[in-house]
């Protein structure tokens, strides 16, 4: 019987720990994607537009670290025209563009060893074709040399956040949703975790704000340092997402973390702006991006909110260079730069 992650020492950093290198997806045409018929906001989504925003992310983001870019056969010659040379384009062949998601999740143990987890994608539960993008993350863990662990759990990486010291939010929306894993029970899905993540503690909030991935974690919280949680707000009582945000907000307020002590929330207001046309989805700045001594996040054109979001991000993370670029366009085509990002920590050979 193959060893768990856990049984080797290894555990899930946090996304702040110094990374290797930044891992993205290249958008693919692929209109044979069932998401163009079932998803209001990619009718809506410009392959030209959207190009050049993930460029633009992984431009800003190699500043700080390296960004090694998966393309699709087809589409090496735009990835070229719109890329820098230093961001490493490499050849496979890919469903669709969310990195987070479809790829590996890595994970460091004592002796500062990189291992990577190959959990099964199913496209979100509702989402087709995917059999190219439930490859990837093998084909990472592999490129990386990296110890390889195989989980049969159904896991995307936008649907959990980690503190690097044992503690887990995610939501119920999407972790126990029967699209999800429907063979497995709370406890079973928590023991995996624990296995494969080296959580001590899960912090349970229950929906998130969209319908696509069934309310990620990435689009309402995440750790900014141990102990303290970065959490979106809404203070409009008319707004549809209110009484959902501030159930949030309550639980995270009154939760612990794996060491016993009581969370600091610091709350970040969301844009009332609804982007994507006949969609209700509010507009999240949670979705950023950590890189070293830097920050990617997005902005939505909406002045008041722009700022104050970039406000409160640079007192969470003083010591970093914080990078706003227009996630308008990433929205259209369902989430934003954390979602079009995953991190590779640093490790020893």
């Amino acid at each position: 019987m193959k060893m768990k992650p856990i049984e080797q020492n290894f555990y899930m950093p946090a996304e702040w720990a110094v990374h290797e290198c930044c891992w993205m997806q290249w958008p693919h045409k692929n209109f044979e994607h069932s998401g163009y018929a079932d998803v209001p906001s990619w009718s809506h989504f410009d392959f030209e537009k959207g190009r050049l925003a993930w460029a633009n992310v992984a431009k800003s983001i190699a500043k700080f670290e390296k960004v090694k870019m998966i393309v699709h056969p087809n589409d090496i010659t735009s990835a070229k025209n719109l890329l820098d040379a230093k961001i490493e384009i490499i050849e496979l062949k890919i469903d669709d563009c969310w990195a987070r998601d479809s790829g590996a999740i890595f994970l460091l143990n004592g002796q500062n060893k990189l291992g990577g987890i190959d959990w099964e994608f199913n496209g979100w539960g509702k989402f087709k074709p995917y059999d190219s993008d439930n490859k990837i993350a093998k084909f990472m863990i592999d490129s990386s040399s990296a110890t390889y662990f195989k989980s049969n759990m159904i896991l995307e990486g936008g649907s959990i956040h980690v503190d690097g010291q044992g503690t887990l939010i995610t939501t119920e929306q999407c972790l126990l949703n029967k699209n999800r894993n429907p063979n497995l029970s709370k406890d079973e899905i928590e023991k995996n975790l624990k296995d494969y993540l080296g959580i001590k503690k899960i912090i349970w909030l229950k929906n998130g704000t969209d319908e696509g991935t069934d309310g990620h974690i990435d689009n309402i919280a995440c750790f900014v340092k141990p102990g303290t949680v970065l959490a979106l707000s809404c203070s409009d009582k008319k707004d549809s997402f209110y009484d959902k945000i501030n159930e949030n907000l309550e639980i995270l307020k009154t939760s612990e973390d794996c060491r016993g002590e009581r969370l600091e929330v610091i709350e970040l207001e969301m844009s009332y702006k609804r982007l994507i046309p006949d969609e209700d989805e509010p507009s999240s700045y949670i979705n950023f991006y950590i890189a070293n001594k830097g920050i990617v996040m997005p902005n939505f054109m909406d002045e008041k909110a722009d700022f104050n979001a970039k406000k409160i991000i640079e007192t969470s993370f003083p010591h970093r260079e914080i990078i706003a670029i227009n996630g308008i366009d990433i929205s259209m085509g369902g989430g934003n730069v954390h979602c079009i990002t995953q991190q590779q920590p640093l490790s020893k050979s």
